[in-house]
């Protein structure tokens, strides 16, 4: 039966890669849209990729992260259990872990001590980030909060990461050649 008058077909498998190609092309715009709008309105949002499994169960590998920058005021208090953005002591690479204890120092002009922790890991962040004889994270070496993610929004950027100019390759072969196949039928 048909409701409503419309009429259902199946898709074969020129319009199935048809419609893939929309889909990805879709994306692509969604996401060129959010980067200038985010760039035109200031908003501070920082993405970022989860590439380690440190942070499971809570975030998975592949999943991005939308981070805001933090301030240098005293504006955006760190407390425990929020995701943060940090400068290693030994490494180029930020890390996102959890924020388990912050101790707040009233001596020597405020401050605190923040110390964090992969969920999945065993042991916190104290050995790996010592800065002097600071075993804990300071406010200033926190570069961003995490303020919302998105599940398996980042593999693509991960295989492009790993395999580089294949994948470019590939992805920008497919979709040139499904929109060459669309124009000619």
């Amino acid at each position: 039966m048909d409701s409503g008058g419309a009429t259902r077909r199946l898709l074969g498998p020129r319009g199935a890669l048809s419609e893939l190609i929309l889909l990805g092309l879709l994306l692509a715009h969604a996401l060129m849209a959010y980067t200038v709008a985010s760039a035109a309105a200031g908003a501070g949002l920082t993405p970022r990729v989860v590439v380690s499994g440190s942070m499971e169960p809570a975030f998975k590998r592949g999943d991005l992260l939308l981070f805001r920058k933090m301030s240098d005021g005293r504006g955006d208090p760190i407390r425990a259990g929020d995701i943060v953005l940090y400068e290693p002591a030994y490494g180029d690479i930020p890390v996102v872990h959890r924020v388990i204890k912050v101790h707040e120092r009233r001596e020597e002009g405020g401050g605190a001590d923040i110390l964090t922790k992969g969920d999945a890991n065993g042991v916190d962040d104290s050995a790996a980030f010592m800065y002097g004889d600071e075993p804990c994270l300071q406010r200033h070496h926190v570069m961003a909060k995490a303020v919302g993610y998105l599940p398996n929004a980042g593999w693509f950027s991960i295989a492009v990461e790993e395999k580089g100019p294949v994948v470019r390759t590939v992805v920008v072969g497919a979709l040139s050649l499904g929109l060459l196949v669309n124009a000619l039928y």
